[in-house]
């Protein structure tokens, strides 16, 4: 990935999780300490950059399309390898944050599961 650039942040990454887990805007904007319409505007962002719709929005509720249950499952994975990155980098038990990394990878398709109803 020489060059390659990303159009969103770790950041925006939490907040993607955030209202996957919530299923509401504004519970996941307190939990991220952001206004709701910052939320809302990121996320808008991140779904132009993507190119896809990651959740149906209406007035009384809010829930995945089938390719925002795909990308929370990333997001999930690049938060925790970022999180065993730091550790790495503060800890010498290096073999142990591999063997988390590699199950971390390996439960994409058991966290997809959880947003499929």
């Amino acid at each position: 990935m020489k060059n390659a650039s990303i159009g969103f942040t770790f950041r925006e990454l939490q907040y993607i999780v955030a209202v996957a887990e919530e299923l509401n805007f504004h519970k996941a904007a307190l939990r991220c300490c952001v206004s709701q319409s910052t939320l809302s505007i990121q996320l808008k962002k991140c779904e132009a950059y993507l190119g896809v719709t990651l959740f149906r929005r209406t007035h009384h509720s809010v829930a995945l399309t089938p390719e925002g249950v795909e990308v929370v499952a990333f997001a999930r994975i690049a938060l925790e390898a970022a999180l065993l990155i730091k550790q790495r980098t503060q800890s010498k038990s290096a073999a142990r944050v591999r063997f988390k990394l590699a199950r971390t990878v390996l439960d994409l398709e058991d966290q997809s599961r959880l947003f499929l109803r």
